[in-house]
Formats: C-alpha cells, structure tokens, sequence
C-alpha cells in the first residue's frame, strides 16, 4: 500500500484530487486511524456501480438520491464493518439493497411480497444452470443493453441477484450476505431467473 502524505504547502482541498492505493479493507483502516479524506476514495470507486444498480431497480431520475442516502448510511456505520464477516463490497451492497428496498416499498412500486420468500422448491432446483440458456445467451448477460431490456420484466429478487451476479461478479455466497438468505435459496432464484429469460428469448 503506498501512502501519499500531504506535501508541504499543499492545501487541503487538493488530497481529494489524490488516490489511494489500497484495498477497501485499508483505506477503512486508514479512515478510523483519522485519515477522514480518504472515505471520498470509497465513493469514487463505488458511485458508478451503485447508481447502475439503483437506477435499474429504480430508475435514473431517483438513483442519484438514492446513491448518496447510501454512502451517508455507510459513513455513519463504517465503524461497524467487520472485515472478518464479509467484504467492504458485500457489506456496502448490502446497505444498497435495503436503501432501494425500502425506497420501493415507500413508493409501493412494489408488492411487499415481491421481495420476499418463494416456494423453496421447484421443478428448476433440478435443472443445472448451464442447461437454462445457452452459452451466447449467458454471455450477452454482461451487456449492459441487452441485461437492461431483460430486467425490466423481471421481479426485483430477480433483478439484484442478476445485477449482482453478471455486473459486479459478486459469487451467490457473497450475494446470499447481501439479501440476507441461504445459498441455495440464492441459487433458486437465479435459476428462476434463467428460466424467465428463457421464456423471454
């Protein structure tokens, strides 16, 4: 990790134009050891992925606000992240997921139900993931374009667990952290999701 120090003569305002090389994990450190610019290294990193993300559970007009009610929420727990239970980007899309929850359920754009539980099983639970699409349908899966026009049709559980998959690589282990559910049901889900797809194409 390289550690930029503030050169002699140099004002503050200009630390914000330097980067910070180093894990999220360091840069926390850094942060609750009294180094407080460097929390503006975590939004830079993360801002694009989390407006993408809101902005499809959403929309684009509401993602913005949504963005910063997030990084105020992560500010005001950070001190509370713990390393040892999951990642700084588990830990973040969780607080993301439930901020676009409950932004959802204040707008009843939703049903309550909808990012609820299902039926824990189904005819899908039998069928591998490889065999619900084919390889150049998974593929266009990390388009933006093309996941955009799927989503739209898909329910919200369906959704995150998609955005979270194929556009920030997260594992379902990691994704089961951030909805707050078992490995399998995740897996269910996305195999639900598959399934939906397919019938789209």
């Amino acid at each position: 990790m390289q550690v930029r120090f503030l050169p002699r003569g140099q004002n503050r305002a200009t630390i914000y134009s330097m980067s910070f090389d180093g894990t999220d994990e360091e840069i926390i450190i850094s942060y609750k050891k009294g180094n407080k610019e460097v929390f503006k290294e975590l939004i830079d990193r993360y801002t694009s992925p989390l407006y993408n993300f809101t902005a499809r559970l959403t929309d684009k007009n509401n993602a913005e606000d949504i963005v910063q009610e997030i990084f105020i929420k992560v500010w005001k727990n950070i001190h509370r992240f713990d390393s040892t239970k999951a990642s700084f980007k588990t830990w973040l899309f969780t607080i993301a997921k439930n901020t676009t929850t409950d932004f959802l359920r204040k707008k009843k754009s939703i049903l309550f139900s909808d990012m609820q539980n299902e039926e824990d099983f189904d005819f899908s639970e039998t069928i591998e993931d490889k065999n619900l699409l084919p390889d150049q349908a998974l593929q266009k899966l990390q388009d933006l374009e093309f996941l955009n026009k799927l989503l739209e049709k898909l329910p919200s559980i369906h959704k995150t667990i998609l955005l979270l998959h194929y556009q920030e690589e997260m594992t379902f282990d990691e994704i089961g952290k951030v909805l707050e559910k078992p490995l399998n049901t995740v897996k269910s889900y996305h195999r639900r999701a598959l399934l939906n797809i397919r019938k789209m194409l």
